[in-house]
């Protein structure tokens, strides 16, 4: 992976990450991921779900919140959502995930990575339905719903 140096820039902070490594995961190390524990979060529009399918063992949000909804110090974060849970993003390609970690890590927020490559890695590595019956994802489905 290249690493690229990124400024993000808001009305309170600057942050610079000088390697992308820290916020991608690439998709050998998905399903160890998220057998320790990790959240998925497919956060690909419902159009491309349904074109795509869906993503077992994901929960999942439209991109435009999901900024809000992944920072435990916002008025409103998901439930299973708080400091230092490891949460993996994931959207078609990559890029847009990538993205919203970035933004997540420019608010302080660790732990949020994105799929390399996205849905469409994940498919090619025949990656999306391993882990439909993890019981930590299960249970966090759940609690959303109830959310």
């Amino acid at each position: 992976m290249t690493t690229v140096a990124v400024t993000i820039t808001d009305s309170t902070t600057t942050v610079t990450i000088t390697d992308t490594a820290t916020v991608t995961l690439d998709v050998s190390d998905y399903r160890s991921t998220v057998e320790s524990g990790a959240l998925v979060v497919d956060i690909r529009s419902r159009a491309q779900r349904e074109r795509q399918g869906v993503l077992a063992g994901a929960v999942a949000v439209e991109a435009r919140p999901v900024v809000d909804l992944l920072d435990p110090r916002s008025p409103a974060p998901l439930a299973v959502v708080d400091e230092g849970r490891e949460v993996v993003l994931v959207s078609d390609d990559g890029l847009d995930a990538e993205l919203f970690a970035l933004e997540l890590h420019s608010r302080g927020v660790r732990g949020v990575r994105a799929v390399d490559g996205g849905h469409d890695a994940l498919r090619a590595a025949g990656s999306l339905g391993l882990l439909s019956d993890a019981e930590h994802l299960l249970r966090e489905r759940s609690a959303i719903s109830a959310h």
